[in-house]
Order: C-alpha cells, then structure tokens, then sequence
C-alpha cells in the first residue's frame, strides 16, 4: 500500500519526497500481522503499547493474543490531553523499550510520536478509531502550559490499522474524521493562494494527493456511515493519505489551516457559556469548514481592494494583545510569539494583481456548503456551530480572532489584517 508514495523523486514542485513511514498494515485482522511486521522492522524486543482507558478495552486482548509478553501503559483519565503531565508519565515508562506501540486515536498517537521524538525512540501507530489524518504525521499538536501548539515530532516506522476494532469505535469519532478530511478543500485552497500571492512553497502533486484522499472518501460515504468494513478502510486510507501528504512536505500546510485553527482556538480559549467541550477535533474542524465553503468566496473578492486601494497592512501586534489579553497568560504568551512578524506581511500585491482572477477562482471553487453538511450529516456529524454550544456573538468573536492562533496564510488571516470584512455582518 502506497509504495508509489515511498520515494517520489524529480517532482513537478522541485523537490524530492521522501517518507519516514513506509509499512501499512490496514485490513480486517491486521492486528494478527503485528509479530512478523516488528521482525521485519528489526523492532520486536521489549515493545510498550501506550492505550488510554478506552483504547485498552478496545484493543489490548486482541493485540496481546499477538504479543503476550508487551509492557504496558494505561494513560489514566477520562480525557487525556497531550500535555507535560501524560509526556512525563510515557518518558518513565518507555525508558527501557525498543519500539513504542501508540494504540489510539489523535491524542495518544500525538503524545506517543512527541516522546519517541525527544527520547529516540521508534513508534508504531495503532489507530483504534478513524477520528484523525495526524497517525504518520511527523509533528504534534501539543498542549503546553494550557496552549496548543504544532511541534516536531517522529513519524512512525508503520502503521497497523485494524478494520474489525475501528469500525466499532464511537460513531462521532468516524464523524471527526470525515470532518477532518473535508476541511482539505480550505487548506488546500489557503495554500495554493498563499503560493499565488506571497510566493510560498506549493506542491501541486501533493495538493492533489490531498484532494485524492478526500474523493475517496466520499465516494464511500454512505459505507462509511453504515460501518461497511470495505468503506471504513478506504476512509482510514484516506486519512493515512492526507498524513502522507504532510509527511512529504514536511510541513503541516496541506491539511491544515484556518479550519484547524479554529478548532484549536476553541480547544485552548475558555469562552465561557455552554460551549460542548466534548466535540472532538474533527467535529469542530468540519463545522469550520463548512463556514470557509461559505465565506471563502466573499473574502476572495475582498483581496482586490488590497491592489485598487493601495491598502496598507494594518496589522497591530498591540490589536491582537488587547483580544487575547482576557485570555490565560499561556494562551497570550503563545499568541504573541507567533504573531510576530505577521505572515500577511509576505503578501506581493504585484502577485495579488496578477494572479486575482485565479485566486478567486479557487475560492468559488470550493465545494458548496451543502454538499460539505450534506456528508457529514451522512455520518451523523454536526454540521452548525450551535451544536456545539457556541452562541452567535461568540462565533463572531470567534471568527476575528481566532486565526492569530497560527501564523499562517489563510484568506481569513488576509481580511482580519488587511481590514477587509465586517465580522459583524456575518449571519452565520
């Protein structure tokens, strides 16, 4: 599976593409392939498997029928975050082990990658739900003195992704991760503009290597909602793809952009009021998508106004302080640190006049909204940002704000700085 992907060279964006993550394992009892893949990855002395209480009901009998004699680690808690408490708690235990086993879903297989990073220490990703595109990621979104942030990390040696365990998982973990997948038309769209105006490094193949992963998926949707084993693979496909993706670049930028950030400002900001903090990553990433369907297209036309009245950045450091200012001190100090310089300040208003009508072609060419909620509501996921608890002042708070989170080029990122959109004027 994906050998095509394992090495591709002289390509089109003039790079090489090299991937760290070269064995996949996705079927029906993959699990029972387990033993000869270490053999073959020279990795079968004094293996960990790290679960959480949910994943270890899941998956530990059939993996330890496989591996009798594996250690241990339960991550204790009813919601584990990536955090210092959990790295610290993996550290001690994997101190004395060859290979790491991360059986879970983001988190865990977040948290597994970071360690196995700073201790050197290969990994081996064990996906017990297909909620997720970050299993061979090379970085991590980690939670740090109560602030996300995106860090480097080890992908893994190889994934063992079994069908049976995955299809049982929670309903809302398969709908978090066709949200995750859909917000790849927004980050694709954010980068191939980025690229158009700023000059940014663009891959063309990997982009469409992106857009691939999530026809693919939808192309099973209705499989995937009925937990058909033959659909519940080509979604983990999918997101192994779209992973794979990011891998080649090196960078997070193909499957991640303001849909994410908008997740992860609502995983990180306490705003108060009956916020779900429950929804999952992709919950909430497939909502934020579903907004980008919708607005995308106005911002676009905004950008003119950039070249036709010579409009200067009006970016102020001092601006983005006073939003984040009610916010924890941790939340501020990452903010700040991110911010500066902007990344509008990248923006060639030479490219900008140039390249216009191709800009807002990609942005008109966005799948419609209603084909976005139309999926999702498929596989029961949300598909309106007061499912989840946000009220509508806050969702325009929210969408002023929350693309200071990282310093990125997005289309939102250009109307906050440039000035472009009153946020007030937003129905939805």
């Amino acid at each position: 599976m994906f050998e095509h992907l394992l090495d591709v060279l002289n390509c089109e964006c003039g790079r090489e593409h090299h991937l760290v993550t070269r064995d996949y394992i996705v079927e029906k009892d993959a699990l029972l392939k387990l033993p000869v893949l270490l053999e073959k990855l020279a990795l079968s002395k004094a293996p960990l498997a790290v679960y959480d209480e949910n994943t270890y009901k899941a998956a530990h009998e059939k993996l330890a029928g496989v591996l009798p004699d594996i250690d241990t680690l339960i991550l204790q808690g009813k919601e584990i975050l990536p955090d210092e408490k959990q790295v610290e708690a993996i550290s001690q235990a994997a101190a004395s082990h060859q290979v790491m086993l991360a059986v879970g879903s983001g988190v865990i297989n977040d948290t597994v990658r970071y360690v196995g990073y700073k201790q050197g220490i290969p990994v081996v990703s064990v996906p017990t739900a297909a909620s997720v595109d970050g299993f061979v990621s090379n970085s991590s979104a980690m939670t740090f003195k109560g602030a996300k942030k995106t860090l480097q990390t080890v992908a893994p040696k190889a994934v063992v992704a079994d069908l049976e365990i995955i299809a049982s998982a929670p309903q809302k973990m398969t709908a978090s991760g066709v949200g995750d997948m859909l917000s790849k038309y927004i980050s694709i769209a954010d980068w191939h503009v980025g690229h158009l105006i700023s000059g940014e490094y663009y891959c063309p193949f990997v982009a469409n290597l992106e857009l691939a992963a999530v026809d693919l998926i939808l192309r099973q949707i209705d499989g995937i909602a009925s937990r058909d084993l033959a659909s519940i693979g080509s979604l983990v496909e999918g997101l192994l793809l779209s992973g794979i993706a990011m891998q080649m670049v090196e960078i997070t930028r193909p499957g991640s952009s303001f849909e994410h950030h908008f997740s992860h400002f609502l995983e990180i900001v306490p705003l108060g009021g009956n916020i779900d903090h429950h929804a999952l990553h992709g919950e909430k990433v497939g909502i934020a998508s579903i907004i980008a369907a919708k607005y995308y297209p106005v911002f676009a036309k905004q950008l003119e106004r950039i070249v036709t009245e010579n409009r200067a950045n009006r970016f102020a450091i001092e601006r983005v302080k006073d939003y984040y200012a009610p916010y924890p001190q941790g939340v501020l100090d990452l903010v700040l640190d991110e911010n500066v310089p902007t990344v509008s300040a990248l923006l060639k208003p030479a490219l900008l006049k140039q390249n216009f009508k191709r800009v807002t072609e990609i942005a008109n060419g966005l799948p419609h909204p209603d084909a976005l909620i139309k999926a999702l509501k498929t596989v029961r996921g949300y598909t309106d940002y007061r499912e989840i608890g946000i009220e509508p002042e806050q969702f325009r708070h929210i969408m002023k704000i929350c693309c200071y989170i990282r310093n990125r080029f997005t289309m939102l990122r250009l109307v906050c700085d440039y000035e472009l959109f009153d946020f007030e004027t937003m129905d939805d």
